[in-house]
């Protein structure tokens, strides 16, 4: 079922002046409570108080003759105009009652209402409010009674002759208390009175005129919303010439005028088709060109993502190659000073039961010794990449030396072409010279039979790029981007540190180290030094 927006409108405008209508008469009622409940305690101070006060309640309560408290009770009765007093307590100060009784219309019995204890607490007035089991409501008043007062003889002497004694001081004795209860039956009363001839019809004129008036004000709404909801259907329909007719200054007169001015614009963007079609030819081409720098931007951030991946990798494997190396050094030593004396021992006194094989294991436990202090030393060179010491320096002297240091076959030809009057740049030449050397050596052991070494320098940029590539094996593509991870390698005497340590000093020089690589026909490794020192 479909519900209009006039409903809708009347029936949340019509709640929202019913909950109004229906707070203010409740704060009205409350208020009224209140104010009647107030009096009804102001009262009840006064009657007690005045009963205080009698000085033949003082005498009856000084004797303890309950006949004496007639006259007063029939007095406070006479003021009880409005008939509020339900019933009346006298307690003396031995804690006995003296006189109780309760008016003949009250329910309760009187042995019901409670008696106030420890009445020597009292030193004024004291409220409370009675809840009965059967429901009755009382407010309860009690007040302390204290004996009446007289001039001795002694004192109004010495009042009289101005002697300093005071017997003003002399502390008063409390013969007992008075309690009393008022029944607010009348408040009750009365407010149902208030509720059913002021606050119900109130509320109920608040929400016929918040109902009427939601009416009209919908009316006023729904019906120009109604006629534009009419034309705006013969719009969709294709009609573009109809032309919404309100000329109001509300809102619903705006809402008019921009829904003309839109079918207007609407029919010359029509009129304009070829115009809007080359236009989104050109916003076609911005998105194409917005989504391959989008690409490009993705392609950034996974070369970020696998550049921290591999400095975490790097820093995980530093710590633990630290640790390694230090705790294997020393045993190692052990293994090689052991195996020098025992070789130095049976060179010198050769012994019959000792055969060449004997010495040949010790030479290959030597070489075995001397293979895992390099690689400690490697795994040490990669935790202790130091920050370099940089100063200007020729890269074509850095690369001839590095040249020199390598050991390179005779079946590989060396082709060098380094470029003459290269600037300048600022490095420390002998980690650059390490990782020219790694890369060289690992080029070199690619071509196991024969090939082609080839090394170049030249500016490309703000770069000096180094190119050094073999015309060996190849790498596979699946194992390109793991080249540079600690530990990895694919030869099976390698141990996977060279190349990262490359990658550790190339960052600590700004630089960068990529490769290219094509199985089965070669690889090319490029390292490029910025010109200008981003440090500075």
């Amino acid at each position: 079922m479909k519900i209009g927006i006039r409903f809708k409108f009347i029936f949340f405008t019509s709640l929202l002046i019913s909950i109004i209508g229906v707070s203010s008469s409740w704060f009205f009622s409350t208020q009224a409570r209140r104010q009647l409940e107030e009096e009804l305690k102001k009262r009840g101070y006064s009657l007690i108080s005045q009963l205080a006060q009698d000085g033949e309640v003082k005498d009856s309560m000084s004797v303890a003759q309950k006949a004496f408290f007639f006259e007063p009770i029939r007095r406070l009765r006479n003021l009880d105009i409005e008939k509020e007093l339900a019933y009346w307590r006298v307690l003396l100060a031995q804690d006995n009652i003296l006189l109780e009784e309760k008016e003949e219309w009250i329910k309760t019995e009187i042995d019901k209402i409670p008696v106030h204890n420890n009445i020597k607490s009292i030193t004024g007035p004291v409220f409370n409010v009675y809840i009965t089991d059967t429901g009755e409501q009382f407010y309860n008043f009690v007040i302390p009674i204290y004996e009446k007062h007289s001039i001795a003889d002694e004192e109004f002497a010495a009042q009289f002759f101005g002697s300093g004694e005071d017997y003003d001081q002399k502390e008063e004795k409390l013969l007992g208390i008075i309690q009393i209860g008022l029944t607010p039956e009348r408040i009750n009363n009365k407010m149902q009175t208030v509720l059913w001839t002021s606050s119900l019809p109130l509320g109920f004129i608040i929400v016929l005129v918040g109902v009427g008036v939601s009416y009209f004000i919908a009316s006023g709404v729904v019906k120009p919303v109604k006629h534009l909801v009419t034309i705006t259907e013969k719009v969709a329909a294709g009609d573009l010439g109809q032309k919404v007719e309100i000329s109001s200054g509300d809102e619903i007169g705006l809402l008019a005028s921009q829904f003309n001015q839109m079918t207007r614009s609407l029919k010359q963007l029509i009129d304009e088709k070829e115009g809007v079609m080359d236009e989104l030819k050109r916003v076609n081409t911005e998105l194409s060109s917005i989504n391959i720098e989008l690409v490009q931007k993705n392609e950034q951030l996974n070369d970020a993502q696998e550049q921290l991946v591999r400095t975490e990798k790097l820093a995980a494997v530093g710590t633990l190659a630290s640790g390694v190396s230090h705790e294997l050094r020393n045993p190692l030593s052990a293994i090689k000073n052991a195996v020098f004396l025992l070789k130095r021992k049976l060179s010198r006194k050769p012994l019959p039961d000792i055969d060449e094989k004997s010495m040949q294991f010790l030479d290959i436990m030597d070489k075995e010794i001397d293979r895992s202090s390099r690689i400690i030393n490697d795994l040490l060179g990669f935790t202790r990449v130091t920050k370099p010491t940089r100063f200007s320096s020729d890269i074509n002297e850095v690369v001839n030396e590095a040249i020199s240091r390598v050991e390179i076959a005779e079946n590989i030809q060396l082709s060098d072409n380094l470029q003459s009057n290269l600037p300048l740049v600022m490095i420390d030449p002998n980690q650059i010279g390490q990782v020219l050397i790694n890369v060289i050596e690992n080029a070199c052991q690619a071509m196991v039979d024969s090939g082609e070494l080839t090394i170049s320098t030249k500016v490309s940029g703000r770069f000096i790029e180094i190119e050094i590539g073999d015309s060996g094996c190849g790498i596979p593509e699946k194992e390109i981007k793991k080249i540079f991870d600690p530990l990895f390698t694919t030869k099976s005497s390698g141990t996977g540190i060279g190349l990262a340590l490359c990658h550790g000093i190339m960052q600590k020089h700004n630089g960068v180290i990529n490769v290219k690589s094509q199985e089965g026909v070669g690889t090319k490794m490029f390292i490029k030094l910025p010109l200008v020192d981003v440090d500075e």
